[in-house]
């Protein structure tokens, strides 16, 4: 390694100190302080997935894989780890490794610029940009790639010249900041409040974004996923999800869009374009050029995706921030009535195309459906606050909506909904990715007979024929098949049937109890499935150390058995947890009793108060957990949904991570049983040995073999022990799911 290598190194090992030391002391504050609502958080370990050394089963990505690959990979564990880095946080923190440094600084107070791959992402400390050259041009402009020149962008510090040009290869307006980044030059003048190359220094953070279609949802939203995922590949700064910050849009149009709110959950601060500085030289003490939303292999727009998998938690976490940030308040709550009804929510469009001719029967067929489902029409246009939009949108189980951007809005709903894109007008995968990347349910229309298009389409461009270009009316039994299919996810969804029996009246507090004790449990059977109903009256063990409250910032919380047990603090009322648990064990001769606790997890209650009247909530939850044969220490199930509720929305995800409890007799040794039998020199002579309780044959050909050449001075009139550490390999029985 060269010295200016390890320099740059020891350079980046001291600026990680730096902001983990800043990070450490926000943390202390937090825990010091009576009103932190985060102290919970503090000794958790929760991580987001492209920390280092952050375990799979303490991050925050629920993804799975239950469908077939198709080739794409060679196993299940492949398929999941591509999707993780192609759609989740895998995908930060490829960037993260990616990312090197351009200009390096030699001195306190010099420039720095450091990329990822194909300048994909850039930040820097201490930049010049030259805007004198703006007031020349006398139209708008976007999408441009020549608004900086060579020497107009630069910094005081070394730049390898070299690794620039060789990333900057990705030459498109929403691909790269190769366009901009590919013109930096050295400096020699310090860049800081004091230059005289400085017209205006820029003290806050500050964002370039070069932005998308604005008036369409679908293409705005990939300009909002993007820069909340750079809130990410920024993590290393220490006040990284700051609104204290600027946004400076990378055009002279002034901004409008009916999605402009958006920009309140990032900055509080009015936002800039490149009018605001034209005809100056502006430096920036802190600037981030984010992730753009057409790169190539990107995020959101056109993202290859490996089959069968869905829910990826980086869009997980992106709909709950913009949620949390624009206030709107999560659906905690099914209508107290005596038959709760799923909610429909049809998106009307008032366009030229894709409109749904026979809309009205489709409607009123909902209405006088057997489901008695609550049916809602809404028309949402540049007029329709997009506050009001969400609000809508979270309070919809079932949305059902033409082919078009409004579909977006399924980014934004409850995890338990369902999205019926009515007919994909030949597009098939772009809701239908998006809606997998959301983990959301997602139907289309699927048989084209029983759908009638207007007449073949004619596209504005060349007038062929074209599936979006055109209107339809679909067939009434078949719209309320598919809706059923729906419905029917909606009302088997854990997150759904968890609302209805947990109406939330007030406030709960939680404790966290350290264990449980249950007396006087029923041996394990050789049945399939064994139920064991835990008693009424069992002991509980909590201490000063375990009171806490929920955990505000994670989704899931992995629930163990002696380690949860949540109730009222005031009450302690005796309640009946009934647990369904599957036992396989891999011994050829019999089914031998093992200990109960084979980490079979207990799910919490919520015992409520009722202005100001205890309430006691008693319910039995049954859980099929299933060991699959050759099961290894540490392996996981997931229930969704399953988890520990919270104060303000969803519960989280219950996580089984599965151990071997150790046994009396046999070491497990991967898939191996072993154990160590003293037998007598007889039965070592013989060709068999049966056990005393008659459950164990054990074949002894090995005497056979050595002709008991080594045995012929000893005399069974002699009585003597053998002491034969005999191994044996069973055969695996099957016993079925």
């Amino acid at each position: 390694m060269s010295m200016e290598a390890r320099i740059t190194v020891v350079l980046s090992k001291l600026v990680s100190l730096l902001i983990l030391k800043e990070v450490v002391y926000e943390a202390q504050k937090c825990r010091n302080s009576n009103s932190c609502i985060y102290k919970n958080v503090l000794d958790t370990g929760l991580c987001w997935g492209y920390e280092t050394n952050c375990p799979q089963h303490l991050g925050y990505s629920n993804a799975n894989c239950p469908g077939d690959h198709k080739g794409w990979v060679s196993s299940k564990h492949q398929q999941l780890q591509t999707f993780f880095n192609q759609a989740d946080f895998g995908f930060v923190k490829q960037q993260i490794l990616s990312k090197t440094t351009m200009c390096e600084p030699k001195a306190d107070g010099e420039s720095l610029l450091e990329c990822s791959s194909y300048l994909q992402f850039c930040r820097g400390k201490n930049l010049y940009l030259d805007f004198r050259d703006l007031p020349a041009r006398k139209e708008s402009f976007r999408y441009k790639m020549d608004v900086l020149k060579k020497g107009q962008i630069g910094g005081k510090c070394k730049l390898d010249k070299f690794r620039l040009q060789s990333e900057a290869t990705h030459q498109s307006p929403l691909q790269s900041w190769a366009p901009e980044i590919q013109h930096f030059e050295e400096l020699s003048d310090m860049v800081n409040e004091e230059s005289q190359i400085c017209d205006v220094f820029i003290d806050k953070p500050t964002f370039i974004m070069k932005i998308d279609a604005t008036v369409n949802m679908y293409h705005h939203f990939c300009d909002f996923f993007n820069l909340y995922t750079s809130l990410h590949v920024n993590g290393t700064h220490s006040k990284m999800f700051s609104r204290d910050i600027n946004i400076l849009i990378w055009e002279t149009y002034t901004y409008h869009s009916n999605f402009g709110i958006t920009w309140s959950a990032f900055t509080q601060n009015p936002l800039m374009n490149l009018r605001t500085f034209q005809g100056k030289r502006v430096c920036f003490r802190e600037v981030v050029f984010p992730l753009l939303p057409r790169m190539i292999f990107g995020l959101y727009y056109n993202t290859p995706i490996v089959w069968g998998c869905k829910e990826s938690g980086l869009f997980h976490a992106f709909s709950k921030f913009i949620l949390h940030r624009l206030k709107i308040p999560n659906r905690t709550a099914i209508d107290q009535v005596a038959k709760p009804k799923i909610k429909i929510l049809l998106l009307s469009r008032n366009t030229q195309y894709r409109r749904i001719l026979n809309e009205q029967a489709l409607l009123d067929a909902l209405r006088l459906s057997p489901r008695q489902y609550s049916v809602k029409r809404v028309e949402f246009t540049h007029e329709t606050d997009f506050r009001h939009q969400l609000r809508v949108i979270q309070d919809t189980d079932i949305f059902i909506g033409m082919h078009g951007a409004g579909l977006t809005h399924l980014l934004f709903l409850p995890d338990w909904a369902a999205v019926f894109e009515l007919y994909n007008c030949e597009d098939e995968h772009c809701y239908a990715d998006l809606a997998r990347l959301r983990g959301i349910h997602y139907q289309t229309w699927t048989n084209p007979v029983k759908l009638k298009p207007q007449d073949e389409g004619h596209h504005p461009s060349d007038g062929g024929p074209h599936a979006k270009f055109t209107n339809y009316s679909f067939d009434t039994e078949e719209f309320l098949r598919i809706v059923e299919l729906a419905a029917n996810h909606v009302a088997n969804h854990p997150a759904y049937r968890h609302m209805l029996s947990h109406i939330r009246e007030s406030a709960t507090d939680v404790i966290f109890i350290k264990s449980l004790e249950f007396k006087n449990q029923p041996p394990l059977t050789r049945s399939r499935k064994h139920t064991v109903n835990w008693p009424k009256n069992f002991t509980l063990t909590e201490t000063k150390e375990t009171r806490k409250r929920p955990v505000p910032s994670s989704k899931t919380l992995e629930l163990h058995m002696k380690l949860f047990q949540t109730r009222k603090r005031e009450n302690f009322t005796t309640v009946v947890v009934k647990s369904v648990f599957q036992r396989k064990e891999l011994v050829e001769v019999e089914w031998i009793p093992l200990p109960a606790s084979l980490e079979i997890l207990v799910l919490g209650l919520v015992v409520m108060g009722t202005k100001g009247k205890e309430r006691l909530v008693n319910e039995e939850r049954v859980l099929e957990v299933e060991i699959e044969q050759g099961m290894t220490d540490g392996s996981e199930q997931r229930f969704t949904a399953e988890g520990e509720p919270h104060t303000d929305g969803e519960p989280g995800d219950l996580r089984l991570r599965i151990q071997t409890s150790p046994h009396s007799v046999f070491e497990r040794r991967g898939d191996d049983l072993y154990t160590n039998v003293t037998i007598s020199l007889a039965d070592a002579l013989a060709d068999a040995y049966t056990t005393p309780s008659k459950i164990a044959k054990i074949l002894t050909p090995i005497w056979k073999n050595h002709e008991k050449k080594n045995l012929k001075n000893l005399s069974e009139k002699q009585p003597k022990k053998f002491l034969a550490a005999v191994g044996f390999e069973p055969t695996p029985r099957k016993t079925g799911a």
